[in-house]
């Protein structure tokens, strides 16, 4: 048996014994998984470098807005017109085929994304739509 040569370099022309073999067969799981662990450590340090890469990315540009407008603090927005009572609403509202907590959600939702309050804007109906589909 040659084993590619390998064997009869190491041995000379002796005959190949079950523990020969063994210590043969041992030595090339030992090398496989020698290789596969600096695979796995390889692969993992290019993962680190990447997420590290792309964190260091996602906040040059964070860090480059709130430099360049200094310290950002929330506000509401400054009113505009007379002053009304924060408990009177500004007209009647007709609700079809919606519930009153439907049409209280979708008034909220529109107070708060158009950044004025509740009590300046003016519904005058909720109604649903149907899909056309």
């Amino acid at each position: 048996m040659q084993l590619l040569g390998i064997y009869q370099h190491l041995y000379g022309d002796a005959p190949m014994t079950v523990g020969r073999g063994l210590l043969i067969a041992a030595a090339g799981f030992l090398i496989v998984f020698v290789v596969l662990g600096a695979i796995a450590l390889f692969i993992k340090g290019m993962g680190a470098i990447f997420d590290a890469a792309a964190k260091k990315k996602k906040a040059a540009p964070a860090a480059a807005a709130q430099a360049t407008e200094g310290p950002v603090t929330a506000s509401p927005a400054a009113p505009t017109g007379p002053a009304l009572p924060a408990n009177e609403s500004a007209g009647t509202l007709t609700l079809t085929d919606v519930t009153e907590e439907e049409a209280a959600l979708i008034m909220a939702i529109v107070s708060d994304r158009s950044g004025i309050p509740l009590n300046r804007l003016q519904f005058n109906s909720i109604r649903l739509l149907e899909d056309e589909a």
